[in-house]
């Protein structure tokens, strides 16, 4: 699915769940019931600033319209990167509370291993 048409998935979504008609909504954006419409269905383009202020009015966050759907499977890159973070985490949590020397030898020992253990 195009970004745009996601984006105006979850606002048809959001205005629904708010309880509101596609003109009352474009009455309080100032705009067209048509222009609304077409964002909806992923005809118009939303600005960033757009999306805030509708954010606002149908109590959403703007990460909202922008971030993957929870129904939607998630790709392998983004499993790949959600693995490296937590392990990244684990990594800090293992290393937090170590003594500062141990710390020292840890950063040392990762340097050791990124420039190919030589």
């Amino acid at each position: 699915m195009k970004a745009y048409e996601e984006i105006g998935r979850k606002l048809q979504k959001a205005r629904e769940e708010a309880g509101l008609s596609q003109e009352e909504l474009a009455k309080k954006l100032g705009c067209t019931q048509a222009s609304l419409s077409n964002y909806e269905l992923g005809k118009r383009r939303l600005y960033l600033a757009d999306l805030q202020r509708i954010g606002q009015l149908l109590g959403k966050p703007v990460t909202y319209f922008l971030e993957d759907s929870e129904d939607e499977q998630p790709s392998h890159r983004d499993l790949d990167r959600m693995l490296k973070e937590q392990f990244v985490k684990e990594i800090l949590a293992a290393v937090r509370d170590l003594k500062p020397a141990q710390k020292k030898s840890v950063l040392d020992y990762i340097l050791w291993q990124k420039s190919g253990g030589k």
